[in-house]
């Protein structure tokens, strides 16, 4: 969270802002402006929250402790993250992501008041038992930091009707199913 203040006049949001979802390249950002501290909702004494999945430090997060094999230890604080680092993320930010965005995630940078928080999620080795299928939320358990579970079911949902498509017509459900 970055209080509003300390966004330029020039890139703060209007009075009914909402929440955006803007694509990086190969990451994404998720944004919002919510009432300040004291509820207010008056531009300029909000805040914005935002959440950056960015997959590319995985081997930083193992170096550090936060990932063995592949079970979460612990997140790894703004004072903990390496300053190359955090500067490679300022680079990153830079080319990605659009204002008051880029303002917000520069000044959490610049006062290391971050977090990096390492994303497991569960993929199931058996999608299918007999005549049942596990499809989305139930076959995925997906982290809500990713926001891919809405994804990950309709992707699920095409495969298993693709599958029942191509053996539905010679009898074998539980072959398609077998397949999915």
């Amino acid at each position: 969270m970055v209080e509003e203040q300390h966004i330029p006049k020039q890139y703060r949001l209007g009075p009914n802002p909402g929440v955006t979802m803007p694509n990086g390249m190969g990451d994404f950002l998720l944004g919002s402006v919510v009432a300040g501290a004291d509820g207010s909702r008056t531009v300029g004494q909000r805040r914005l929250g935002w959440a950056w999945y960015d997959n590319t430090e995985n081997d930083l997060l193992r170096q550090l402790g936060c990932v063995k094999g592949n079970v979460v230890q612990h997140s790894l604080r703004g004072a903990d993250i390496p300053t190359e680092t955090l500067d490679n993320l300022s680079n990153k930010a830079n080319q990605r992501w659009p204002q008051p965005w880029l303002a917000a995630i520069q000044h959490s940078i610049r006062t290391r008041n971050l977090v990096a928080t390492p994303i497991a999620e569960y993929v199931p080795e058996v999608l299918v038992k007999e005549r049942i299928a596990l499809v989305g939320d139930a076959a995925h358990l997906p982290t809500p930091l990713t926001a891919s579970g809405f994804n990950a079911s309709l992707e699920d949902a095409a495969t298993l009707a693709d599958c029942m498509a191509k053996e539905i017509q010679g009898g074998d459900a539980v072959k398609a199913l077998l397949q999915y």
